[in-house]
């Protein structure tokens, strides 16, 4: 029977064929690379398997030139792969057959039990990839937890087997538990370590930088620091996998307030795909965004991932809590409202904490206090951690509760200046985070004055002083109540209703009750 290859012997000569239609070792592996060029990587791979039985014991050297032309996507996406390509060299350098345990014809004295516990493990990333791919994240926590467990109860003996793909399946696995929120720093740094040791570069710097985004995500911005190191000590070709680091980089700048160094990080990302970051870019650019234009630009790319997203990988795991928290920072910067989540939704720390900033900016500090106490409850990440005590002090600042303001402003500054991640002070507005530096007899940084502009506008921080009745009014003010019926309403004299109106046209700077009614309208708290 004659094999076709596709359209890969037009690129070779006749006499790169030799009889029942497979290649010469000689054209094999120039062959497998114009198939992958043509076809993609999985093409060319199929090429090498079909030649696998015919050169394996004559001609291993020319099976691993053929898997060596694949690109470095092809070993991310089938880790086993690097289990044969260590196969081969061991049969290069002379080695016994029998003494190696290939993944392909591991069968020789290991148990049932045991031959399926090592597939599942070589199985487990792909497996877990396609859930992430899908959005079923729950499903991919559980496929790489199980892996996880198999891998801690297999016996030391056994684990040579696939040392060159544990860095490979424990990035996987750790990626898994990153976008779902559950962890992934352990395995991330396993995998570094491993990576390091089987000379495998390209895994290692991918794992370093995946820890450089995850500790600066938490805030943990030394931290991530060092882990931006180490990932550019790794020399690698090419930058396809950098993503996650240029991400750290830039958000470790923005959050020294450095806005234009973090800018030109985010211009590398044209060199490195964003893959199953581009949540973490969308937060981040509406972090360092200054202007409504800014914020325009941020509500477009969330609308053309609502459209190209599985329903999973828009709403739970970190990306949910990006693009939840994009969405707050955009109506703050746009001076408009955001819906509320739904009460019977589970919330997690980061949802209480964007609910709390949404309460701030609409007045209502009790709900500030409320809700930013359950996030300080649920995560002690330092990024949390200090935006929730700012927002504390400030919700105790405008009732009046200065001694409990400063307490809390106190724990907030020492947070941020441990890991000095001074854009939590813009969570709330310059005056309150001037009067509260000045109560607590603190300096802020230089950077802050260096600003152009408040993220927090004008008119939510006067909103924030109001008063419960002079909200309740500003309410009514935007409805076609006559002041009469607000009165009624409200059950108070009409007279009470003027004055507390012409209160609010001073405080917001305005001067008819069209003017107020915008802002209420704009502030969406109508």
């Amino acid at each position: 029977m004659t094999k076709s290859f596709g359209g890969v012997e037009n690129a070779l000569s006749s006499d790169g064929m030799v009889s029942g239609g497979y290649l010469s070792p000689e054209a094999l592996p120039q062959a497998v690379a114009a198939l992958t060029a043509e076809q993609g990587w999985r093409a060319g791979l199929e090429l090498e398997t079909a030649h696998w039985d015919r050169f394996v014991d004559t001609h291993p050297e020319v099976l691993l030139a053929s898997i060596s032309s694949l690109p470095g996507e092809a070993f991310v996406s089938m880790p086993s792969l690097l289990i044969g390509v260590n196969y081969l060299k061991h049969l290069i350098a002379g080695g016994d057959p029998s003494s190696f345990h290939d993944f392909a014809h591991d069968v020789t004295g290991r148990t049932p039990q045991e031959r399926e516990a090592l597939d599942r493990l070589i199985g487990s990333a792909g497996r877990t990839a396609g859930h992430r791919t899908q959005g079923q994240l729950a499903e991919s926590v559980r496929s790489a937890a199980e892996a996880r467990r198999l891998l801690d109860e297999l016996p030391p003996r056994h684990k040579p087997v696939i040392e060159m793909t544990l860095p490979h399946l424990l990035f996987q696995w750790g990626r898994s538990f990153d976008l779902a929120d559950a962890g992934g720093a352990r395995e991330y740094e396993e995998s570094w370590e491993l990576a390091n040791l089987t000379s495998q570069p390209l895994i290692a710097r991918r794992a370093a930088a995946s820890l450089a985004w995850m500790h600066a995500d938490q805030g943990r911005l030394d931290t991530a620091e060092r882990w931006i190191a180490r990932a550019i000590g790794v020399s690698v070709e090419g930058q396809r996998y950098d993503a996650p680091l240029h991400l750290a980089q830039a958000l470790v700048s923005a959050d020294r307030l450095d806005y234009s160094t973090a800018a030109a990080h985010l211009l590398r990302l044209t060199d490195a795909p964003v893959g199953e970051y581009w949540a973490a870019e969308i937060w981040l650019r509406s972090w360092i965004a200054r202007s409504p234009d800014d914020g325009a630009k941020v509500v477009r790319a969330i609308d053309e991932q609502l459209r190209a997203r599985p329903e999973g990988l828009l709403t739970g795991g970190s990306n949910g809590r990006y693009l939840g928290s994009a969405l707050e920072r955009v109506a703050t910067l746009r001076d408009r409202g955001m819906p509320r989540n739904s009460a019977t939704m589970t919330l997690t720390a980061a949802d209480h904490l964007v609910l709390a900033h949404v309460a701030y900016r609409e007045g209502r500090m009790h709900e500030v206090l409320l809700e930013g106490g359950r996030a300080l409850e649920a995560d002690s990440a330092p990024r949390l951690q200090a935006i929730g005590l700012l927002l504390t002090a400030a919700a105790r600042l405008s009732l009046d509760r200065n001694d409990a303001a400063v307490i809390a402003f106190a724990s907030a500054h020492e947070a941020i200046e441990s890991e000095r991640l001074y854009s939590a002070y813009t969570t709330i507005s310059r005056d309150q985070l001037v009067q509260l530096a000045d109560l607590a007899g603190t300096d802020l940084p230089s950077q802050l004055s260096g600003l152009d502009n408040d993220p927090i506008s004008r008119s939510s921080v006067i909103l924030a002083q109001l008063s419960r009745r002079e909200r309740q009014v500003l309410i009514e003010l935007a409805s076609n109540r006559s002041l009469p019926e607000i009165a009624e309403a409200l059950f108070v004299s009409h007279n009470t209703v003027k004055t507390t109106a012409s209160r609010l046209y001073r405080k917001l700077e305005v001067h008819s009750r069209k003017a107020a009614a915008d802002i209420a309208h704009r502030l969406g708290i109508v």
